[in-house]
């Protein structure tokens, strides 16, 4: 209850109303009283508000507490409305009741009306604070609304920057597909054909998921593309890591990153491994390379140059790349790449094999962490 309370009170006799006045505050209750006895005082005292509480007699000769009750339903409803009458029959009382009246006193009892007036007030209270819970519930769903539809359209704008097509190579073929683990995730693949025959091809993995790691993995995919076409594989992620590094140390995070060029004519990948390691080449006679060497993370690898590795591909030879969110779903495949390539159909295409991968994970929900997988084909 606030220190001092200010009352409406609608009351014709001046002694009934002084003594009202001096019931309250002999049971501790300050207040500030205004009296009015007319229609017109009530209605005008009413718009001109700052009253937290109205006490009315049931019958005045020009003006009677119903009608009083009505005006304050429609104009204040909010307000405690209390009846005060020494002439309030028990029909007349479970009537006021019935159509919205807080309480009524009958004025030779008045030792009730310091509690009826405290419970009106505290009722009063309660409900501006579920009034105000329940705002803010209302506000805090319409901003999780308004975020999932964000989320929404950052998954669409994501989903815009990976590959929508598969590119064409002579004698290879080459598929991917990225799992988020939440709307938005780090994980990213891209190809672009250089040259006739000749594609560059990364995956990335950047710390963490969510939007945090959406943001870098733009700027990441966009710091590969800005340098991979005029630049050896090993030159191409120096050139990036470069460009990244303040926005790393910043974010304080790092990208694990496997960046290819493969040569339809030679049939050579020449790749550079930047502490990622979720790859494997897989022969067509089902034995399983490693592929070596490897270096740091960009954001950990502090300026030094990349060693750069080659393969050769052959006939029915399959090279897997993945992000280590495929492990996180599935622990019992840790560094097991022979495990994985053991569960490629050799006859399948890449596409197939790229699904055949990501179904490994098909009963875990929800997913650790974003999956990816990067397939390429030698198909003669």
């Amino acid at each position: 209850m606030k220190q001092q309370i200010s009352i409406l009170h609608l009351e014709d006799d001046p002694a009934d109303a002084e003594l009202v006045q001096s019931t309250l505050e002999g049971e501790g209750i300050d207040c500030l009283i205004r009296v009015v006895s007319t229609r017109d005082a009530f209605t005008g005292a009413l718009e001109a508000g700052g009253f937290d509480l109205v006490l009315a007699d049931f019958a005045l000769p020009s003006f009677d507490g119903m009608s009083a009750l009505a005006i304050v339903l429609e104009r204040a409803p909010d307000l405690p409305f209390i009846f005060v009458s020494g002439r309030l029959g028990e029909e007349n009382a479970i009537d006021s009741l019935r159509n919205g009246a807080t309480d009524y006193v009958l004025k030779n009892r008045l030792s009730r009306l310091a509690p009826a007036v405290t419970r009106a007030l505290n009722e009063v209270g309660e409900r501006a604070e579920l009034k105000k819970a329940e705002e803010a519930l209302r506000e805090s769903e319409l901003r999780r609304i308004q975020l999932q539809a964000e989320l929404k359209y950052a998954a669409q704008i994501q989903a815009g920057l990976l590959p929508r097509s598969y590119p064409h190579i002579p004698g290879f073929e080459i598929a991917a597909r990225c799992l988020p683990a939440k709307e938005v995730g780090g994980d990213f693949f891209d190809w672009l054909e250089v040259s006739p025959g000749v594609l560059r091809l990364t995956l990335g993995d950047v710390m963490g998921k969510g939007m945090a790691a959406a943001l870098l993995m733009a700027t990441a995919r966009a710091a590969i593309r800005a340098v991979a076409q005029h630049n050896r594989p090993a030159r191409a992620v120096h050139l990036a890591e470069k460009a990244l590094l303040s926005d790393l140390e910043n974010s304080e995070s790092f990208v694990t990153l496997f960046h290819g060029l493969l040569n339809a004519a030679d049939r050579t990948l020449s790749f550079v491994d930047c502490g990622h390691g979720y790859v494997f080449l897989r022969r067509g006679d089902g034995t399983v390379k490693n592929l070596l060497p490897r270096g740091l993370p960009l954001g950990v690898n502090g300026g030094k140059t990349y060693r750069g590795g080659k393969i050769r591909f052959e006939k029915s030879d399959v090279l897997v790349l993945y992000s280590d969110g495929l492990i996180d779903a599935r622990p019992e495949l840790k560094l097991d790449n022979r495990a994985l390539a053991g569960r490629l159909d050799v006859t399948a295409t890449a596409e197939e094999m790229v699904e055949l991968l990501l179904g490994l994970t098909d009963n875990v929900d929800p997913l650790p962490d974003d999956i990816t997988v990067l397939v390429v084909r030698c198909l003669n």
